[in-house]
């Protein structure tokens, strides 16, 4: 990733802590997109105790310090300062000493070594967030980790869905979705900034396949994926919010959610929320022609 890009990736986010801390309880669909990924880790996790936890693109703390509250050994590592800060703030206030704050980009992981932790974590799309570096931040995740990793990206038919709305308001015509489907990718140019100037600076989104060949040649093998938050896209806010009131019947519906989002055929639409695509892959340690590697070891 370049550097310049970097700056501009760290000032989207420094500008977003407030949002970002009250994005659930502005948005119930938000709310049912974070439940499905904690149900997710918690499959992994399970009754284990004491694992080591990195939170690549940890944000303020979502993930990293129920984590940690719950005796794991974290690291919660950001591009963004004020990220870090606001999660050290909380982690503080909480109480929390067995968690640490790391600055910097995931597609550079260099200062942990090979297999590092029990559990790699890459959620709400930093994958994506990299542009032109996510196979290289790809590799640097699968690295660390030993055996697992659970990681979120953007679904590219439902960006380039969302992208029509936007091509055909600002410009008549389309003109970013055919690049999109073209190549996933797309760099918000000056002239796209001025016309929203809440972009993000860039970013790269997946096919279903396109993420599980490139975990495959990394020397992964897909445990599940889904779309998590699909179904609620279709639900009123407001019912989601009485829904929330009952315990019972939204862990039942989020029982059926599960299964409604695992369906292939609602991969390829996914949900608009960061998060769109949501797998869990396990790192073969041995990777040979189930990687395309042969005979090489991490």
């Amino acid at each position: 990733m370049r550097n310049d890009y970097r700056l501009q990736l760290q000032s989207f986010w420094n500008a977003r802590v407030k949002s970002e801390l009250e994005r659930e309880e502005v948005n119930p669909k938000k709310q049912v997109h974070t439940d499905l990924l904690w149900r997710e880790i918690k499959r992994y996790i399970g009754m284990k105790s004491g694992l080591t936890i990195l939170d690549a693109g940890g944000g303020f703390g979502r993930f990293s310090i129920p984590l940690a509250e719950a005796g794991h050994k974290v690291v919660h590592f950001d591009i963004s300062p004020n990220m870090l800060a606001a999660a050290r703030n909380r982690s503080r206030s909480s109480g929390i000493a067995n968690i640490e704050f790391v600055h910097g980009s995931i597609d550079d992981l260099s200062q942990f070594g090979h297999n590092s932790f029990d559990l790699v974590l890459c959620l709400d799309s930093p994958l994506s967030f990299c542009y032109d570096s996510y196979e290289t931040a790809l590799n640097e995740l699968v690295r660390v980790t030993k055996s697992m990793l659970v990681l979120c990206v953007m679904n590219k038919s439902r960006i380039i869905a969302e992208g029509v709305n936007f091509d055909l308001k600002y410009f008549g015509r389309l003109k970013t979705a055919p690049e999109v489907y073209d190549t996933g990718t797309l760099l918000v140019t000056e002239e796209l900034k001025q016309l929203h100037p809440t972009l993000m600076p860039g970013w790269h989104a997946f096919t279903p396949d396109e993420l599980k060949d490139l975990l495959a040649r990394n020397g992964c093998r897909v445990e599940r994926m889904s779309a998590p938050g699909a179904l609620a896209q279709f639900a009123e806010p407001d019912l989601l919010r009485q829904l929330f009131q009952d315990k019972e019947a939204y862990q039942s519906y989020l029982d059926f959610e599960e299964r409604y989002d695992s369906d292939s055929y609602v991969l390829g639409m996914a949900t608009g929320v960061a998060g769109g695509l949501l797998v869990t892959a396990t790192k073969i340690v041995e990777r040979g022609d189930e990687a395309g590697i042969e005979g090489q070891e991490w």
